[in-house]
């Protein structure tokens, strides 16, 4: 089986477990002695590393036949690629459930991880990802000028809507192309300045999934 490494956690004097994501969904691998310096385990045992290992039947088990399929060096150089790739597993870590289409999800992780400009990639799977978690924006224009959209409607808003908006029209073009547009067209885009974006996609997520997502602030 393969997945990547989500989150790390020292467990007892020498061990560690490995909180890793597949395309069965999660399981807990207990990696022993993966804090001793000299043992072989440790450089695979690393927060986002693809790894292959032995399936077993529960979502707790210990790590065997462990081996590294990417280690993602090139976003680990980088502070703010790695910035970027930690709020992928960040939503996977606090929201993504036993009964959701890990394989779907999965793929989509692995999709986004292997694009350059994280930076816009990962605000683009955390819209995208958002229809998986159940509160999809609606961004389909019903031919009316469009005003902007709203965070608590979740969809764009018309002129003669008399609803406070949270994202004027020129960002709401952005918005829609995040969440649209395939991750190797994205990759070439250009986009000024996305902050007001962050913003939005940082309170869609607390007003929608209850949740602050800390890479993003």
């Amino acid at each position: 089986m393969e997945g990547i490494i989500y989150k790390v956690q020292p467990y007892q004097e020498h061990g560690r477990l490995l909180f890793t994501y597949t395309p069965q969904g999660k399981f807990t691998l207990l990696a022993q002695g993966a804090q001793k310096m000299n043992q072989g385990s440790r450089i695979l045992a690393q927060f986002l590393t693809k790894i292959s290992f032995a399936e077993g039947r529960k979502s707790f088990i210990p790590l065997q036949d462990g081996k590294i399929i990417n280690d993602y060096h090139h976003i680990k150089d980088d502070f703010f690629q790695t910035k970027s790739a930690a709020l992928i597993l960040e939503i996977i870590d606090h929201l993504v459930v036993d009964n959701q289409n890990h394989g779907l999800i999965y793929q989509e992780v692995m999709l986004a991880l292997d694009h350059d400009h994280l930076e816009v990639i990962a605000l683009s799977f955390a819209l995208k990802m958002l229809k998986e978690l159940g509160y999809g924006l609606d961004l389909s224009p019903d031919g009316r000028p469009i005003k902007g959209v709203s965070i608590e409607r979740g969809s764009l808003i018309y002129q003669d809507d008399n609803i406070p908006i949270d994202l004027e029209i020129k960002d709401a073009i952005v918005l829609l192309k995040l969440s649209v547009m395939p991750y190797d067209v994205l990759q070439h885009e250009s986009f000024e300045d996305l902050s007001k974006i962050k913003d939005f996609i940082l309170k869609y997520y607390s007003f929608h999934l209850q949740t602050t997502l800390k890479n993003l602030q």
